[in-house]
Parts: C-alpha cells; sequence; structure tokens
C-alpha cells in the first residue's frame, strides 16, 4: 500500500467521525432529471444569501447542474434513510421523478423531506475530483423536525 492510498484511507476514516446531515440535489439537464446524495453541503452567507454543494464532476447530477445552471436541495428526515440509497445509486438505475415532486418554479424536491431549497448557480470552483457549486436560494420551505444523521458509515447511530 502507497503513501497515497493510507492517507486516503486514514482521511476517509476521520471524516466519517463527523456527523453530517443527509441530503439530495436535483437538476434537470439535457439527460432529464438527475439526482444525487449528497454530505457536502454548507451555508456560506447570509449576505448574500449562499449555501454550497460539491459533486463528483463525473456524475449525471454534476453534468445537468451544469448545463441547467440550478439545482434543488432536499434535506431529509429521520425516517428517509430508502430515500438516500435510492439518490445514491447510479443514474442508470433510478428514474428521479418517482421519488420527487416537481414545484412550480421547476425544482424537483424529495417527497415528504425535511427542507426544501431551489437555487441558482452564482459560482463554480474546482476542488480535486469535485466541483462546488455555489448557489443563490430562491426557494427555502422547512416541514419537518427531524433529520436523517449520517455518523460512521451508518445513519442516525445516535
Amino acid at each position: 500500500m502507497n503513501a497515497n492510498t493510507t492517507m486516503r484511507d486514514d482521511f476517509r476514516k476521520a471524516m466519517s467521525h463527523f456527523a453530517t446531515g443527509v441530503a439530495v440535489v436535483t437538476a434537470q439537464g439535457e439527460q432529464g432529471a438527475q439526482g444525487a446524495t449528497i454530505s457536502a453541503l454548507s451555508s456560506v452567507s447570509l449576505d448574500p444569501v449562499l449555501l454550497l454543494v460539491c459533486l463528483n464532476r463525473k456524475s449525471s447530477t454534476y453534468k445537468a447542474i451544469a448545463e441547467s445552471g440550478r439545482f434543488a436541495l432536499s434535506i431529509l428526515s429521520k425516517n428517509q434513510e430508502d430515500k438516500a440509497y435510492f439518490f445514491a445509486s447510479p443514474a442508470l438505475d433510478k428514474n428521479v421523478e418517482t421519488e420527487t415532486l416537481c414545484h412550480e418554479n421547476g425544482s424537483l424536491f424529495v417527497k415528504n423531506a425535511l427542507v426544501h431549497i431551489s437555487c441558482s448557480v452564482q459560482e463554480t470552483l474546482t476542488g480535486g475530483s469535485h466541483e462546488i457549486f455555489l448557489g443563490s436560494p430562491d426557494y427555502v420551505k422547512v416541514t419537518g423536525t427531524e433529520p436523517l444523521l449520517y455518523f460512521k458509515g451508518g445513519f442516525n447511530l445516535f
């Protein structure tokens, strides 16, 4: 095992100790509706209001956001582990429309998610194999109180 592989493995293990919420990002691209489970999400600023999501540039969801300049974010609620697994599967294995509802602004949100936010992309940054999208929200709705949490490779282990 080389030093790079050891560092990646050690880094992955260390980061698994950071508890995080679970979200799904969706977008409409040239290949239709796409969606992916993410944990790389953060608020960035309140003035102006900005948030960020990170996606692998090989993913179909990355391509859909890059094409459309928009994305929707659904923060999953405590009992939506099945949705996290569904959206984590490869694009060819899922029909995004079956698990989402279409908002009047065209955004696709996971049904019964804790939070819905739609954004227009303001800026993109490259970070290794991933693209960082800075989004400006144009719609925000909170519908619940208990989030799905991910920690050390499992859900809601607290």
